[in-house]
């Protein structure tokens, strides 16, 4: 460990190039798709704002148990579900999935559609069921 701080400090012009990219590179990836929102924002998005909930899993994961009120557009064929979204731009979207991982290529489809009020639930169903929370 020491030769590798050794190699960080003397070879500072290679080493700091490289954590500004791993910086920004972490940056672009915790931002993809849309804004990261805990169970507790995604209740209050839907109580105050009406969002809309869009489940990404399969159609047996979603009848498993699911939140309530979110449509089901399973990710493998999201484009043929998309008619549904409605037409309002600005809207709250709300994407799960199961551990948050798939909504953000979703997330960065829909804002090449031009939807600009996109979330993701961090951690997907998972969290929301960790922290206690009821599926219909």
């Amino acid at each position: 460990m020491f030769e590798f701080s050794l190699f960080l400090t003397d070879y500072w012009y290679y080493s700091f190039p490289l954590f500004i990219t791993i910086i920004l590179w972490s940056r672009y990836e915790m931002n993809r798709g849309g804004n990261k929102i805990s169970c507790s924002d995604l209740t209050k998005l839907v109580n105050k704002d009406s969002a809309l909930l869009i489940d990404l899993r399969s159609s047996d994961e979603f009848n498993k148990g699911h939140i309530a009120n979110s449509l089901n557009m399973p990710h493998d064929d999201f484009k043929n579900y998309s008619h549904q979204i409605p037409p309002d731009l600005d809207k709250p979207i709300v994407l799960i999935c199961s551990m948050g991982r798939q909504s953000g290529n979703i997330g960065e489809s829909l804002r090449k559609d031009k939807y600009t009020n996109i979330n993701i639930l961090s951690g997907g169903i998972m969290t929301w069921q960790q922290e206690g929370l009821p599926l219909i």
